[in-house]
């Protein structure tokens, strides 16, 4: 007998290299539960990034963002504040901050993100849809993100 899965999460495991693997505009992304896994509670991933890669000041509509270091480190802004966030930091972005990042370097870095609710998973999927088809430009990544209620509002965050 088959019983009902508690609370819409679907059981699931995933060794080391598993899971759906999302890459644009030089960023990689393991989808470690999207919002079907999740019954659309919550988006997990682990973004990995080059040194000066990071995101425009933005904002959610939708969600709450939250990021802990595994890797690297980084710079935030958020509503006009910085923090540096080496491995084991942890950020926590509310719905409607004006935020962004970068990875200061000087190596490649690594942060488990969290999104609640899901749904940033989309936008992700259909920039490396689109990045397929030719090259993605700030209008393209704007409307795409726009979908999702997320609007770039500033540019990205400088590395140094």
């Amino acid at each position: 007998m088959h019983k009902p899965m508690v609370g819409g999460v679907t059981p699931r495991t995933l060794g080391p290299n598993e899971g759906e693997q999302i890459e644009f505009m030089g960023e990689r992304v393991r989808v470690l539960a999207d919002g079907a896994a999740t019954g659309g509670r919550c988006f997990i991933f682990v973004e990995t990034s080059a040194p000066g890669f990071g995101p425009p000041l933005h904002r959610h509509g939708v969600d709450d963002e939250f990021f802990y270091v595994l890797q690297g480190r980084y710079r935030f802004v958020m509503d006009g504040r910085e923090f540096v966030a080496e491995q084991g930091a942890f950020v926590a972005a509310p719905r409607g901050s004006l935020h962004g990042f970068v990875n200061a370097g000087p190596g490649e870095g690594r942060m488990l993100v969290i999104t609640s609710p899901a749904g940033l998973e989309g936008p992700f999927r259909e920039s490396q849809a689109a990045e397929r088809r030719g090259p993605l430009t700030p209008e393209i990544l704007t409307a795409i993100f726009g979908k999702f209620d997320l609007r770039f509002e500033g540019p990205p965050v400088a590395a140094g």
